[in-house]
């Protein structure tokens, strides 16, 4: 029997020959810090492509320039002003495109600058007229005369067709700018602006969601992404614009509204509520936060007659039944019964285009939340109204005043910054000035009146005011004058601007020796754009043409509140020199060379006007100045004749 022979792990002669066998080649491990930068590498890989694809979108101005303020009318310009494309923000998917106003303000705030921005829709933008017809306008005209001595920035950030959401988006891009007081209108278009709950532009009911796409949009690659899915959406369903072009006599009022009936106390109106409520606590926190005073307002609109557009008559809040009561209150000369159901026929009102008194219940809410004054804007519209019934009388239809409304408005704001100190604590009351005296002298001319009426009647013209049919307004109307005929062409076939249209009307009536309507019409373009020099050359020109020097200098010296420039100063000069008041005219004149050293118009006079006081020294160094410039031509010349006249005249006097 054999022996059973056990074997050791060291004697076991299969593992001998496993132990002298090379074992196999493992893969090398890479060193701990090689291994943390491929994985640096690999997680940070998608995000290199998306900041270089930002990079690249930013350089090849992907989307536009969308900011709210840029150099204006030129990138060289010392002056900010609206963004005509700021709206695209907020009406990418439409051919519709909100325009601000032509507002300007200096890009470096003077040392007494006083800069208030005024946020708000389509009342505060001043609609139906244009640029020189804005409460905004009409406050910083007043504050001017009475604060000659401050620099006086009154901007105007409202847009038509807008909402909260807008105004909050604006907050960072508004506060850069060094404001001493914020002016808010708004609440009318909670339900159907921009991004509100009832809105064709809607992204839907939760305030975070649309905050957060705000806040997304501002990088290029997002509006990219934001596109391609329009883009591809359109293909398989009709977009707006479409829906547009096949009524093209659509206004704007009837495209913007998804929900046509909201009924009082509904959870959409809640939604409506609550959305206005957020977003300006938002934006009043941002303010307090930059330590920026705020005025809020009261919103008014027309109670008395505008009937409701739609009435539910299953509703426990039946708008029709509430406004025929008003009417039959009226009739018993009951008046303060008729407000309280005029009131309620609004709030009932099913189509939310006038703002509800809850909404002014907000503002006063918030007001006491952040210890902000409240212009008390009813008071002042009923004050203004037989028996305190807010209507036609101030109103072109269910909320935009008239141009008395928009004299009213910047009258109960001014008496509201008055009240509480701004600019200055205590005010002197010899200079606040009554709102009726600036009324009377407004740049308001027979064609932005006509112009402002055409506007209401193409927007009665369609839904909510007509409800079948397309728009006749643009086929139906003929010019009777040529006022109507050049508005008419701006309206309809945006033929050019208003302030086009200002400016050729006075050309013609000064061709005509019709001066004094010339003058108001070139009043209207200094009233549009007070900032702009192209507006005033014309109308100075025309005044000295006529030999009104006095009402020259007058317009030129209000013009210098508005713009401290060369060529204002120029002016001075030469109409003082008119008025053989050389030595002022010199004044202005230097002031004039000083900002414009190359203006060969203003070194001319000045040169002219030293020979004539005997400074031939000081006349030679500009001479001689303006000779490189100019070169020998017929004005250079004629200037050294004027010398060669003067010194002869001393020598004459001399003997």
């Amino acid at each position: 029997m054999g022996t059973f022979k056990i074997f050791t792990r060291k004697t076991n002669p299969f593992m001998a020959k496993a132990r002298k066998k090379k074992p196999a080649q493992l893969p090398q491990q890479l060193a701990p810090a090689k291994k943390r930068l491929f994985t640096l590498i690999a997680v940070s890989f998608p995000f290199l492509v998306i900041i270089l694809l930002e990079i690249g979108l930013r350089l090849g101005h992907y989307g536009g320039d969308t900011r709210l303020f840029v150099p204006t009318p030129t990138k060289e310009s010392p002056y900010f002003g609206l963004n005509q494309n700021a709206g695209r923000r907020f009406f990418y998917r439409d051919d519709f495109l909100p325009s601000p106003r032509k507002d300007l303000f200096l890009q470096i705030k003077p040392e007494n600058g006083f800069r208030i921005f005024v946020l708000g829709g389509s009342t505060t933008a001043g609609f139906p007229y244009g640029n020189n017809l804005t409460f905004t306008r009409i406050l910083q005209r007043r504050l001017i005369s009475i604060f000659p001595e401050k620099h006086i920035e009154v901007v105007n950030c409202a847009f038509t067709a807008i909402n909260s959401y807008t105004m909050l988006d604006y907050m960072d891009e508004i506060l850069a700018q060094q404001p001493d007081l914020i002016l808010i209108y708004a609440g009318h278009n909670e339900f159907y602006g921009a991004l509100g709950v009832s809105s064709m532009e809607s992204l839907g009911r939760d305030r975070w969601f649309v905050k957060s796409y705000l806040r997304l949009q501002r990088l290029k690659i997002f509006i990219w992404i934001r596109d391609i899915v329009n883009a591809v959406r359109s293909k398989h369903q009709p977009s707006r614009d479409s829906l547009a072009n096949a009524d093209p006599t659509r206004t704007v009022m009837s495209r913007i509204v998804k929900d046509k009936n909201i009924p009082y106390g509904s959870s959409t109106y809640a939604k409506g509520v609550a959305q206005f409520r957020g977003n300006l606590r938002d934006i009043l926190a941002q303010a307090r936060k930059r330590d920026v005073p705020v005025i809020l307002s009261e919103l008014v609109s027309n109670v008395r007659d505008s009937r409701p557009f739609v009435s539910v008559a299953t509703d426990k809040y039946p708008a029709l039944s509430e406004f025929n009561a008003a009417r039959a209150a009226e009739e018993q000369s009951d008046f303060a019964m008729a407000k309280e159901h005029y009131y309620r026929a609004k709030d009932y009102d099913a189509l939310r285009f006038r703002a509800a008194e809850d909404f002014n219940a907000v503002i006063h809410e918030l007001a006491v939340t952040f210890k902000l004054p409240v212009v008390p804007m009813k008071a002042f519209f009923e004050q203004a109204s037989p028996h305190g019934l807010i209507g036609d009388n101030l109103m072109w239809e269910h909320l935009h005043p008239r141009s008395s409304g928009y004299f009213i408005m910047a009258d109960a704001f001014l008496q509201s910054m008055r009240d509480n100190g701004h600019i200055i604590p205590d005010w002197s009351a010899r200079k606040v000035l009554p709102g009726a005296a600036f009324e009377r002298e407004w740049g308001l001319t027979k064609m932005d009146s006509v112009y402002a009426g055409m506007v209401i009647m193409h927007l009665k013209g369609s839904w909510p005011f007509v409800q079948d049919g397309p728009n006749r307004f643009m086929t139906q109307f003929v010019p009777r004058n040529r006022e109507e005929e050049l508005a008419f062409r701006v309206l309809r076939d945006g033929e050019g601007t208003l302030e086009q249209a200002h400016l050729q009307l006075a050309a013609e009536y000064e061709k005509r020796g019709d001066f004094v309507n010339a003058y108001k019409e070139y009043a209207a373009l200094i009233y549009t754009v007070p900032t702009l020099e192209l507006f005033y050359e014309p109308m100075i020109q025309l005044l000295l043409k006529i030999e009104k020097y006095e009402l020259a200098l007058q317009i030129l010296f209000d013009a210098m509140h508005y713009q401290d420039s060369a060529f204002v100063h120029k002016w001075i000069g030469q109409i003082y020199l008119v008025l053989d008041e050389t030595e002022r005219g010199i004044q202005y004149l230097q002031n004039a060379v000083q900002r414009e050293p190359n203006d060969d118009q203003a070194v001319y006079n000045i040169t002219r006007a030293y020979y004539r006081i005997g400074r031939f020294d000081e006349g030679d160094k500009r001479l001689a100045r303006l000779r490189e410039h100019i070169g020998n031509t017929q004005e250079f010349r004629q200037l050294e004749e004027f010398r060669q006249l003067m010194v002869t005249e001393q020598q004459m006097k001399g003997e």
